[in-house]
């Protein structure tokens, strides 16, 4: 009977336990952090992994390599016409993601048992999945009061799982307590007495931007350099272009490619012809890049015809919307732009200089061009 009795007094404990756990506010949600490699990620609009059906889905920002610091070999591209479509692509595979259809497909037509879904209007994908098919490293990391850690890596990681959780330990305690803390109600505002209002003083012309500010335009900046005759790179000081060259062009460019490479720069690849010749060039001249200075590109310069193709194949497209040979043009051209421009410059160093310092003067906001935001 006492037996009986202390039995059941341990059963109330532990339920009153319980009870009071919740009254306090313990966390009853599974909060999802993500790292790539040997870093924690802290993505876009506070974008984190989620769970659908018992599965973890990661945004498809995981593989912006200029959000996460991290290049895990896979990349991304998306546009949207009827349906959101979702690329991921690598240097020998590629998925397509539809996502309102809820298919998904591999670079040969193959349909894929997974698909994307969208949440707060970002794409997410199932992350084991995607790991699987890229060959990446895919870690499911519960701990006790750091939620769980999802971690994504390729062959350049340096710590194991154990080591990677000590080291980010404190990192990851503090976004869990910023995340739990978003999560709580937060207390009703007591009235307050409405203060009298007093006159604002108008700001100074320093306050605000100049009459033709263009801070809200990005302005992309991509520059033919085929046939460049002289080392261009220094012309850019620290702004980031895209070097486009043609593949034939690349053995006679091979300090200028080798420059532009050390400088940060991005390469694009000149193609033009059928699709099959198209396929071969790029083929051809990635051989070349890698060989000239140990490195591959996803970006395609092409004919209208062809881009829509090399899209579906994965390749991210350079698309100029502004045009014009001189500098003047190329300028009074880029003013109609409302939200971005992307614009070749020719490989002639007084319109590459025209060109920056009016763009600079104006406060366009420059962007490197990626193959992740092409």
């Amino acid at each position: 009977m006492k037996k009986r009795i202390c039995s059941l007094v341990c059963v109330l404990a532990l339920a009153l336990g319980i009870l009071s756990l919740s009254a306090l506010g313990a966390p009853t949600t599974t909060v999802y952090l993500l790292a790539t490699n040997d870093k924690m990620c802290d993505l876009p609009n506070g974008a984190l992994p989620i769970l659908v059906n018992g599965t973890v889905y990661v945004p498809y920002t995981v593989f912006d390599k200029e959000a996460t610091h991290t290049d895990l070999g896979v990349y991304y591209g998306i546009r949207q016409d009827r349906d959101v479509i979702l690329n991921l692509y690598s240097l020998n595979n590629n998925l397509t993601f539809a996502v309102s259809q809820g298919t998904c497909v591999d670079r040969d037509g193959n349909k894929m048992n997974f698909q994307a879904v969208i949440r707060n209007g970002i794409p997410y994908v199932p992350a084991k999945a995607v790991c699987t098919f890229f060959d990446l490293q895919y870690s499911f990391l519960p701990t006790p009061d750091r939620g769980t850690l999802i971690r994504i890596c390729n062959s350049s990681a340096r710590l194991s799982d154990t080591i990677f959780l000590n080291a980010a330990s404190n990192a990851m305690l503090s976004w869990y307590n910023d995340i739990i803390q978003s999560m709580e109600p937060q207390p009703s505002a007591l009235p307050t007495p409405t203060p009298t209002a007093t006159p604002t003083p108008t700001p100074g012309p320093s306050s605000s931007p100049p009459p033709n500010s263009k801070e809200n335009v990005r302005a992309y900046l991509a520059v033919d350099a085929s046939e460049a005759d002289q080392d261009l790179t220094s012309l850019f000081g620290n702004t980031h272009v895209l070097f486009l060259f043609t593949p034939d062009s690349l053995a006679g460019q091979s300090d200028l490619v080798r420059s532009a490479v050390g400088a940060g720069h991005s390469i694009g690849l000149v193609v033009s012809g059928t699709l099959e010749e198209a396929r071969e060039q790029l083929r051809r001249g990635n051989d070349l890049l890698k060989h000239i200075a140990r490195t591959r590109t996803r970006i395609v310069s092409a004919p209208d015809d062809l881009t829509e193709a090399l899209s579906q194949e994965g390749w991210s497209c350079w698309t100029p919307n502004v045009s014009g040979s001189t500098a003047s043009t190329l300028l009074a051209n880029l003013d109609t732009r409302r939200t971005y421009g992307r614009l070749t410059l020719p490989p002639n160093a007084h319109t590459i200089e025209q060109v920056l310092t009016q763009i600079r003067a104006d406060r366009y906001t420059l962007r490197q061009p990626l193959e992740t935001n092409l």
